[in-house]
């Protein structure tokens, strides 16, 4: 099953500080004379904050100041004692606003108010992305769909999946708030529960397998640097391998699998190796997935029929371990020689793609394999499958040797 998490901005703030309980000090909060102890008492509960000797607001230097949350010069500090809290049929989830004081703001003046705007919203969409990691489990339903594969109590069966998440504008409604907040001078916690309004639900497909099919083959690259286009590039190749099955003797065809990199397929501009230099071309990225498809293919026993090395060395796979695509005459196809029908699946978490390969414990019959590339030279590598059985190593067989020439910027 593949999991597209949305690739967030780093931050200097940690999930975990998102996430834990706001920590306050027992401070007393001061008011001007010119305010009775009643209206003292009627500011509080409203969540308005006067200063009388404590702090008082600078005048800001420039017509606009680009400066954190958590300056005190402008900003009135007792934002930093107040928190958010997400509520959801009787879960919480707290966050302290002190957990947004570094996040970068650009501050203006209007009409003699400090205006705040957020110029960086990464830490609130984190927030709500460490909500979704434990709303999606706790909101999961999972309805049974179509059986692919059935004998005696060997099965596959693609179900729907659907759970529910906060919407994606969540990050940006929170920094909206604030905004307001610090506007209005209205200094209270924030308090919000996930009704419909809110919420999105998601849906997918998952296949289930009975408990006789074992992880036969799997590998795992990184595209972390990857740009917005190369990351939806690797989303979409991926995701039209996902939950495929090949039935006993069937070719899988990666470059078909994967559709014409067009625009109207999902695919958008990237990096590519075109004519012996690295280029912008559309869908750059699906090599790296045909990689991952490779590797784990040969690891789990499946006959590679066709694969070609790169023109140049790739970053996401070592010189051997690489299988190129270019649609029309380089392909990756892979054939089940298993009598028993085989699974794939992929999953990107993190800017982290993993493909897997999912066999029969009875086909296996004790087997294991590795696939390894020893390198020969600068530019070149020898690929070697060594298969074992029962843990112990019987044979090594020798796959090919992969050339490269050196990488050339277009």
């Amino acid at each position: 099953m593949i999991k597209w998490k949305a690739c967030l901005l780093a931050s200097s703030i940690l999930l975990t500080s998102l996430a834990a309980p706001l920590q306050t000090s027992a401070q007393t909060l001061a008011y001007p004379k010119s305010i009775s102890r009643s209206q003292e008492q009627a500011a509080d509960s409203q969540g308005y904050y006067f200063s009388q000797n404590s702090w008082a607001p600078q005048p800001l230097p420039a017509a606009s100041v680009d400066t954190v949350f958590g300056d005190s010069h402008y900003i009135n500090p007792a934002f930093l004692t107040r928190k958010v809290t997400i509520t959801y049929q009787g879960a919480s989830w707290i966050t302290g606003m002190n957990a947004f004081a570094n996040v970068p703001v650009r501050l203006t003046n209007v009409n003699g108010k400090i205006a705040c705007t957020f110029l960086d919203i990464s830490a609130f969409n984190a927030f709500f992305a460490a909500i979704n990691a434990q709303l999606a489990p706790a909101t999961q339903q999972i309805t049974p769909k179509t059986t692919l594969y059935s004998s005696g109590t060997t099965y596959i069966c693609l179900d729907d999946r659907s759970h529910l998440e906060a919407r994606a504008s969540m990050g940006q409604w929170l920094a909206d708030t604030m905004e307001n907040m610090v506007l209005g001078g209205i200094c209270t916690d924030i308090t919000l529960e996930l009704t419909s309004d809110f919420l999105t639900a998601s849906a997918d497909s998952v296949l289930r397998f009975s408990p006789d099919y074992i992880l036969a083959g799997t590998s795992t690259s990184s595209f972390a640097d990857s740009d917005d286009n190369r990351c939806t590039n690797v989303a979409v190749a991926a995701s039209r391998i996902d939950n495929k099955v090949l039935m006993p003797g069937e070719t899988l065809s990666a470059s078909d699998a994967f559709l014409p990199r067009t625009k109207a397929n999902g695919y958008k501009m990237a990096g590519v190796y075109l004519n012996g230099v690295h280029t912008l071309g559309m869908g750059g990225g699906v090599c790296q997935v045909s990689s991952d498809l490779y590797h784990a293919a040969m690891n789990a026993g499946l006959t590679v029929t066709e694969r070609w090395p790169h023109s140049m060395p790739v970053p996401y796979a070592a010189l051997g371990m690489d299988a190129a695509i270019a649609q029309g005459y380089k392909d990756l196809k892979i054939r089940n020689t298993y009598d028993t029908p085989i699974a794939i699946c992929t999953e990107i978490v993190n800017r982290q793609l993993t493909v897997s390969v999912y066999v029969l414990n009875a086909s296996m019959a004790g087997k294991t394999y590795q696939l390894w590339a020893e390198q020969t030279g600068t530019l070149s590598a020898k690929t070697y499958l060594t298969t074992y059985q029962d843990g112990v190593p019987v044979s090594t067989a020798y796959i090919g040797r992969s050339r490269y020439n050196p990488l050339r910027e277009g």
